[in-house]
């Protein structure tokens, strides 16, 4: 972690730490950010599924990536509180089959623990997805 980051309050900490996870996994497709941001024993409630530690986000992130390339995805709003930050986004990216665009916005929330993700609730629009893959 920089010392710039380090040296900013820790509320604005974690808002950096979110935005940095989001940049570094997803649109710049660092896998090996996940380890380094996503504690061992993390678990990350993507609805109605658990996915625990970095080796199941691995396979979570493997099979995202395998369907969809070209991710860029941008915060809208980040939020915090004690050691909560939140992250309505949105996010663009390819369908590597039909070649289609895709846009979907979500909401993430989650609980820091010394600069790492130690749990997770996030919502995304999984049925704007497969709209949009469906469309003509």
């Amino acid at each position: 972690m920089s010392s710039a980051i380090q040296q900013l309050d820790p509320l604005e900490r974690n808002k950096q730490l979110i935005i940095r996870w989001f940049e570094e996994v997803w649109n710049r497709g660092n896998r090996n950010a996940i380890a380094e941001l996503f504690h061992e024993n993390a678990v990350l409630h993507d609805g109605v599924t658990d996915i625990r530690g970095p080796q199941e986000f691995h396979a979570f992130y493997d099979s995202l990536r395998a369907q969809f390339s070209e991710y860029q995805i941008k915060p809208v709003v980040v939020l915090a509180e004690d050691n909560l930050v939140c992250m309505h986004w949105s996010a663009d990216f390819r369908h590597k089959e039909s070649g289609k665009s895709v846009h979907i916005t979500g909401t993430s929330v989650v609980r820091v623990e010394g600069n790492q993700f130690v749990e997770g609730w996030q919502n995304w629009d999984a049925a704007g997805v497969q709209a949009q893959l469906a469309a003509q």
